[in-house]
């Protein structure tokens, strides 16, 4: 998994394309899916991040219960977003994920 502490990256999907920036993070749902990444994560800026691995993500996630809970809900709205463009729904997928970038602090 991985934190973005400054820069900004584009993450390709099978069916889209997204963009993150500083404070926000990535490769949680194959942790915890255990299972393989599902993207190709490019930066789009001199970017900085912070790796955690699998068994200190584990290991975290049980001795903070919000945290797991956060990147829990986060892992849940990316996959929700990503079966919506599936689907062809492209605006539904848009306004998901403006309002998932208006919850996230500091941005």
């Amino acid at each position: 998994m991985y934190f973005i502490t400054s820069g900004e990256v584009e993450i390709a999907l099978p069916h889209q394309q997204v963009r993150l920036a500083d404070g926000t993070f990535f490769g949680e749902i194959a942790l915890l899916r255990r299972t393989h990444r599902s993207g190709t994560v490019t930066a789009a800026r001199k970017t900085r991040l912070l790796v955690l691995d699998s068994d200190d993500f584990h290991a975290l996630i049980k001795r903070m219960p919000a945290l797991a809970a956060h990147v829990h809900r986060t892992a849940k709205e990316r996959l929700a977003d990503s079966l919506e463009v599936q689907k062809g729904d492209l605006a539904a997928a848009e306004i998901a994920q403006a309002a998932a970038e208006q919850e996230q602090p500091g941005r």
